[in-house]
């Protein structure tokens, strides 16, 4: 038990000293000594504005552009140059969910299918904020140069969404560029190649500006308000490992690699709270194409099909749908598994967009013309994928197949007409992450026992815990879009009322 304790102590001190949590922090006890934070010296170079905007991303832009047009000096800074500007916002499918219609009785069921969604574990504040303000947030869009078609239905909810145009994941660039377009016309600056360092404070603790790294060397970037819009931390491995699961660290990342945490680990020092980091349930995760991690994602046709590990048995409830499928594939040998369905399936509309969406991407579907020869082709024993199969089928009644090891709740169908096929192979991929900076439904900051930062918001991705272990399709950007917003009325707020008080 010693050596487990000091493992253990070891362990710990290493991921404060990772995190930089607090320049100097002086921990409780003997046992750890200083964090090892780095110490900034001060900027050669500084300059002043109203608002700050960290990150390019959806979130990023709305704030800086509705903060812009309540007549705040904001700029944007990124970390990444110009050429990968955007975050996870690019590679998002690019729905925005919103109520079904505009009244109150829409909004009410959005708010709801969201919380049940979340299991009741979501922010409700800013859940609430979404139903009553996604539709304006549109049409806010629209009147930026978005152009959207009609909403669309969301099967199994009682939501639509709009999809930015030509349609899924080829719209967010095209939409990205409208609102980066805008921003500059009106006067914005962006500063790529521009990575923050650290929250700066004055002698009340006002956030006053950030601390940035340039190709030039430091420089500060004081202000007003300052809006954290960094985006998650699916590329941080250290985090997931020490917040989510010892093996969430070889999962492959959906999104963009260098979403690593940034937003979160700046104001954790300077004294924000964090909410949601622990367990599964801060991950949205896929089972996906190792060769197209961002659009090789089999969704419409999960639930229909028949999950296999590599020991040639089933390992979940498919009817549960991508995300359990997605986590459940995490535990499973090799995390890697097959989704296997036969010719009665492939001609569920479900299927089919799978099979097309996979097509189209390059991706081939493993096809063959028996259970067993297919077996050979996912790399699992034939005589076992045939047993399983066989008391699978035997399970089914009803669309449902109770019986089965483990159960199906749900579309359940038998694989026995040829062609078999498979989507293959399937890994877990990190679509985005739910833990994020602790904020309120104005989007600002809070300690963790719940007193206002003054001058520092946060949007998006990285701030509010608005989800838990899953979340309605759309409602990510939706809630880029809403709070994106917030953030940047509350801080041209501030900025307003500093000039008023010189």
């Amino acid at each position: 038990m010693g050596k487990e304790k000091k493992s253990i102590k070891v362990s710990r001190r290493q991921f404060l000293q990772g995190l930089g949590v607090g320049a100097g922090v002086l921990s409780v006890g003997s046992t750890l000594d200083f964090a090892n934070a780095a110490l900034y010296p001060k900027a050669s170079k500084s300059e002043k504005h109203n608002v700050v905007v960290i990150g390019t991303g959806l979130s990023g832009f709305c704030a800086a552009l509705q903060a812009k047009m309540d007549g705040a000096d904001c700029v944007i800074i990124d970390k990444m140059p110009a050429d990968k500007y955007g975050g996870n916002s690019k590679l998002a499918g690019g729905l925005i969910a919103i109520p079904a219609e505009n009244m109150p009785k829409a909004k009410n069921e959005y708010y709801e299918d969201f919380m049940k969604k979340n299991m009741g574990k979501g922010n409700p504040e800013i859940t609430r904020l979404l139903a009553d303000q996604s539709l304006e947030g549109v049409d806010w869009l629209k009147s930026l140069g978005v152009e959207y078609p009609p909403a669309i239905g969301m099967a199994g909810y009682r939501v639509k969404a709009v999809v930015a145009p030509p349609g899924i994941f080829r719209g967010m660039p095209k939409m990205l560029e409208t609102l980066k377009g805008s921003f500059i016309k009106k006067g914005g600056k962006i500063f790529y190649d521009t990575k923050a360092k650290q929250l700066i404070l004055d002698d009340r603790g006002k956030v006053a500006g950030v601390r940035a790294m340039t190709p030039k060397g430091l420089r500060d970037y004081m202000a007003d308000a300052v809006v954290i819009a960094t985006g998650g931390y699916a590329g941080n491995k250290q985090y997931l490992e020490a917040f989510v699961d010892p093996d969430a660290d070889d999962m492959m990342v959906r999104g963009v690699t260098w979403a690593t945490g940034d937003g979160h680990a700046m104001a954790q020092e300077a004294g924000a709270g964090l909410v949601g980091m622990g367990g599964l349930a801060a991950l949205h995760i896929a089972a996906v194409s190792p060769k197209n991690t961002s659009s090789g994602n089999p969704f419409t046709a999960v639930a229909l099909c028949v999950g296999i590990n590599r020991d040639g048995k089933r390992y979940v409830d498919e009817s549960k749908g991508y995300v359990s499928n997605g986590k459940a594939t995490m535990k499973q040998p090799g995390q890697t598994v097959a989704l296997i369905f036969d010719e009665e399936i492939k001609k569920e509309a479900g299927a089919s967009t799978a099979i097309k969406q996979f097509q189209g991407l390059g991706l081939e579907v493993i096809e063959a013309d028996t259970l067993e020869a297919l077996a050979g082709k996912i790399g699992v024993p034939p005589a076992q994928l045939v047993q399983t199969i066989t008391e699978f089928n035997d399970a089914v009644k009803d669309g449902k197949a109770l019986g089965a090891t483990p159960p199906k709740a749900a579309w359940a169908y038998k694989i026995a007409t040829p062609k078999f096929y498979a989507f293959y192979p399937l890994v877990p991929g990190i679509t985005l992450t739910f833990g994020s900076i602790k904020t309120n439904g104005k989007a600002q900051v809070l300690e963790a026992d719940g007193s206002v930062m003054s001058g520092l918001y946060a949007s998006g991705e990285c701030a509010g815990g608005v989800f838990y272990d899953d979340y309605v399709g759309g409602g990510s950007l939706a809630n880029c879009l809403v709070m994106g917003r917030i953030a940047g009325k509350g801080a041209a707020a501030e900025g307003k009322a500093a000039a008023k008080k010189k």
